[in-house]
């Protein structure tokens, strides 16, 4: 599971980059792609894969390619003119897997060049030795109900469904699904439909066509349509990425009820093929919360596997949820190119602000367990681990191996910048970032809607607690830089005087833009950073008379730069 920890009570967290001569003459790594999906016949090595490497940067690069696992052999082509700036470098990988049995097989490539900013880069190679198609499918669905799955074949194939089961639909999902050799996600759904008794329900899906012969097949599927509970893990399958020696980690599935009735888990258990590296229990006071325990301790790198069995009182009974565990040898620590995004909206490749508060995904970022800064102002050294923007430290707000939450330097300079962890004094690779002056964003209550409250602290302009006109809301948002009077980096924003902005410099718009019926757009009533956090800023607004009930797009800009669009819900 992939955390996105945002601020929580006394702190925030904030990251900037900025431009210096650290980048002039410097190799700039870019990937074509990082993840491949194949499909093999078993007993046979599968067919070689190619991926373009180009300089996004000056200099040139002076690329090497590895893999631990020994059905991947990577190595480097030959420059060949291309569509990307300069020439292009292919990264050549030759699939092994002849001895392979079948099954699903996942291993990395790594593509280091360490004069290059984002580098290394990690290409993640998954072969479905046999193909993807299933044998059988089931579904549990409660009465009017629904349920999918998923599975891959090696190219378009030809699905014919049996007679009288118009409960079952099949349908390719992504792009590619008509070109030769491209792998090809299909999604099947059963649905019980209104008027259908309790029960179980058979068909067979006949699979064709495919020039991957191992896709070509029956799926049998049966629907057991029932008024009884459901268990729904979430997610269904964990994966655990622990260098060797570092600290044990804990991931959580939710397990929820899809079906009627009440649900309750009776017991979770943990097995493996050899040793005692995974636990599992339900968390105490929450007996739908599993907690799931790797421990790396004497283990040597390679790839382990396990299984958590949840049981419980449903139609389903018990549920097995796989459990991968990756030991991996200890390196410097490595910030993922592309990874050092907004703590608002986690999207790869936007600007970030001054003062911005950012979240830096990454390997090996410490060895220790999560730790989050308890006091402010905040430290440049958390659990061992520090930050620097273009060499300067940062104050960082919460560590763990895979993220790292922190402010960028208020001060920083605006333009191309490169950030660095250094880890016991073990300094990382470098990973690019662009920083402006702001780059406003919502914090999202799941993506739709903007985290905004009543002068009460209540939530609102959410479906069950829309606004009206005339209402005052508190938006809180991040990257709107710099505030008069200024605020130092890792320092609580003060109440006396406010961080603030000119309230004519902000304009809150409501309602589709369009050239002939302009959205209405406000002036807050105040603009800044809220006071006792960090990189946390908040806009006050009333909201205007007369806006269209419903959910209406909502947005606003500072000093001209527009934030993202949210979901506003109006009465």
């Amino acid at each position: 599971m992939v955390l996105k920890n945002r601020f929580i009570s006394c702190c925030g967290f904030v990251l900037l980059l900025a431009l210096t001569p650290i980048l002039s003459a410097t190799p700039r790594l870019g990937l074509a792609t990082t993840a491949l999906t194949v499909s093999i016949v078993p007993g046979q090595n599968g067919p070689a894969q190619s991926i373009d490497a180009s300089n996004l940067g000056d200099g040139s690069l002076n690329l090497s390619a590895t893999s631990a696992v020994s059905w991947l052999s990577p190595s480097i082509g030959a420059p060949h003119a291309c569509s990307l700036k300069g020439n292009c470098i292919p990264v050549q990988i030759a699939l092994q897997t002849s001895s392979l049995a079948a099954g699903v097989y996942t291993g990395i490539v790594t593509v280091s060049d360490p004069n290059a900013v984002d580098a290394p880069q990690f290409v993640t190679v998954t072969v479905l030795v046999g193909g993807n198609v299933p044998a059988n499918l089931e579904y549990f669905v409660p009465p009017n109900g629904s349920a999918s799955s998923t599975f891959t074949t090696g190219g378009a194939v030809t699905t014919n469904i049996s007679n009288n089961t118009p409960w079952l639909a099949i349908a390719a999902s992504g792009t590619g699904s008509f070109e030769f050799g491209i792998p090809v996600p299909y999604t099947v759904t059963a649905t019980a439909q209104n008027g259908m008794a309790t029960g179980d329900y058979n068909g067979s899906i006949a699979v064709s066509g495919s020039s991957f012969a191992p896709d070509n097949k029956t799926i049998a599927v049966v629907m057991h349509v029932t008024t009884s509970p459901i268990l729904q893990p979430n997610p269904a399958s964990i994966a655990f990425r622990i260098a060797q020696g570092a600290n044990k980690q804990t991931d959580y599935v939710v397990a929820s009820n899809g079906g009627q009735g009440t649900l309750s888990i009776s017991g979770v258990t943990a097995s493996v093929s050899s040793g005692t590296w995974l636990s599992a229990q339900t968390v105490s006071g929450n007996a739908s919360l599993v907690s799931i325990v790797a421990d790396p301790t004497g283990l040597s790198p390679g790839a382990y596997q396990g299984t958590v069995t949840i049981a419980s009182n449903t139609a389903n009974s018990s549920v097995a949820v796989p459990v991968a565990l990756n030991v991996v040898a200890q390196t410097p620590p490595v910030a993922a190119a592309g990874g050092v995004v907004n703590n608002g909206t986690f999207a790869s490749g936007e600007s970030l602000a001054q003062g911005d508060i950012v979240a830096l995904f990454g390997d090996q970022l410490t060895y220790g367990d999560p730790q989050q800064a308890g006091s402010l102002p905040l430290p440049n050294i958390l659990g061992g681990t520090q930050v620097l923007v273009n060499g300067q430290a940062a104050p960082v707000y919460y560590v763990s191996p895979g993220q790292i939450n922190f402010e960028i330097p208020i001060d920083a300079a605006a333009g191309d910048a490169i950030v660095q962890v250094v880890r016991n004094s073990q300094t990382g690779n470098t990973a690019y970032l662009n920083i402006q002056v702001s780059e406003p964003r919502f914090i999202t209550n799941g993506g739709t809607y903007a985290i905004m409250t009543t002068p009460n602290g209540v939530l609102t302009g959410i479906p069950s607690h829309p606004v009206s006109g005339g209402d005052v809301v508190v938006i809180y948002t991040i990257g709107l830089g710099p505030t008069s009077p200024p605020v130092a980096s890792g320092t609580a924003s003060p109440s006396s005087p406010l961080a603030a902005f000119d309230p004519t410099t902000v304009l809150a718009c409501f309602g589709n833009n369009t050239p002939f019926s302009p959205p209405p757009c406000v002036n807050p009533q105040f603009a800044g950073l809220t006071p006792s956090f960090v990189g946390l800023y908040q806009i006050n607004v009333a909201i205007p008379q007369g806006l269209a009930s419903g959910n209406i797009p909502f947005s606003f800009t500072v000093n001209g730069v527009a934030s993202d669009v949210v979901q506003l819900a109006v009465q």
